[in-house]
């Protein structure tokens, strides 16, 4: 069998290819980001599907972004896992890209299985490691053909970009972090990333001192229990002085901490009064935007000052002028997916919970 000619070790092209990604980091949403570089690799390095994702040594998932597979692909993996001869030898040589070929994919007790059910025949594979986590960050990259094999020059290409791979990926966590704080003006309200087994990536630097407000003695970087909880069911998480939530994002999760407000002591509607009143509007005003009657417009103030103890506008008004103001999902939505629409293509590439 013929190898295949790489199009992309030129330095020039390698060049613009390493200009693409960093200018990728800066510029593309978080769900648009892997996508859109696995297709610019793709120029570059010819291949017919990827799996980008991290994992510990123990090979269990952390994160899994898919690309040309279908949603089904890890948990087809995680049965012939411990078979993984790819897995195995990439694990043992962070930072070399491994090549199979057809004979290898097929002599691999377990990927002889994904050889049949997904037609894939050969691989590159290559991962890099956080010594910090303990994570390992991996990118395979397939071809469902048995020619033309992956080259050598293509190995030694993929082998270099690993490391810019990993350095954009990160890059561009923190760059969605400060564009969402930037856009929704929080104030008492921290923000993170984490993976679907609840392990901290990276973090604002007001994580750490909100986090502590709820667990004094945690240093991380397996987020407590609690927001595990609200990890796994997609759900809000509240302790006596901390409130978190998180938004999946292509196998990872923005994870959102704030400190309880006085204010969380209110219904909905008590804090929609609330905030109109703080703003000047008049009990008419409300209601006709409520659709209720002024009566019970002051009848829901006299609740909200009893519970927030206080006795005058001046002093709402500073309440919700200090507190944070929850972001709406549909804005996360938006802000997360960089447009009003959510990203098909990674639909269904979050790890089940």
């Amino acid at each position: 069998m013929t190898e295949s000619k790489s199009p992309g070790l030129e330095v020039e092209g390698f060049s613009v290819l390493l200009l693409d990604l960093y200018r990728y980091s800066r510029e593309l949403a978080m769900r648009d980001f892997q996508r859109s570089t696995l297709e610019r690799l793709r120029q570059a390095l010819p291949f017919d599907s990827a799996w980008w994702g991290i994992s510990c040594p123990e090979y269990d998932l952390h994160s899994s972004f898919l690309f040309g597979l279908p949603a089904h692909y890890p948990q087809a993996w995680e049965r012939i896992k411990r078979g993984d001869t790819l897995a195995q030898v990439t694990s043992a040589a962070p930072g070399i890209t491994v090549r199979f070929d057809p004979r290898k994919m097929q002599e691999s007790p377990g990927l002889r299985h994904l050889v049949a059910e997904f037609g894939i025949q050969q691989a590159l594979c290559t991962v890099v490691v956080n010594p910090e986590l303990r994570l390992s960050t991996f990118l395979s990259l397939y071809r469902h053909s048995a020619a033309p094999l992956f080259s050598g020059e293509e190995a030694d290409l993929k082998q270099l970009l690993m490391p810019h791979l990993w350095a954009t990926w990160t890059s561009n966590w923190i760059t969605q972090l400060d564009r969402i704080r930037a856009h929704c003006g929080l104030r008492r309200a921290a923000l993170a990333i984490a993976d679907a087994l609840g392990t901290l990536h990276t973090a604002e630097p007001g994580f750490l001192a909100i986090m502590r407000k709820e667990w004094p003695e945690w240093q991380g970087p397996q987020l407590p229990p609690l927001i595990q909880d609200c990890l796994r069911t997609q759900s809000r998480a509240a302790g006596s002085q901390v409130l978190a939530r998180g938004f999946p994002v292509c196998g990872l999760f923005l994870v959102e901490v704030r400190t309880r407000s006085p204010l969380d002591r209110l219904t909905p509607r008590e804090r929609a009064i609330a905030d109109g009143f703080s703003r000047g509007k008049s009990h008419k005003d409300i209601a006709l935007e409520l659709r209720l009657s002024p009566a019970t417009i002051r009848s829901h103030l006299r609740t909200v000052y009893a519970k927030l103890d206080i006795c005058d506008k001046a002093q709402l008004a500073n309440l919700v002028e200090s507190g944070h103001e929850p972001v709406a999902d549909a804005d996360w939505e938006y802000l997360i997916a960089g447009r009003g629409a959510a990203d098909t293509e990674c639909a269904g590439n979050d790890l089940p919970t």
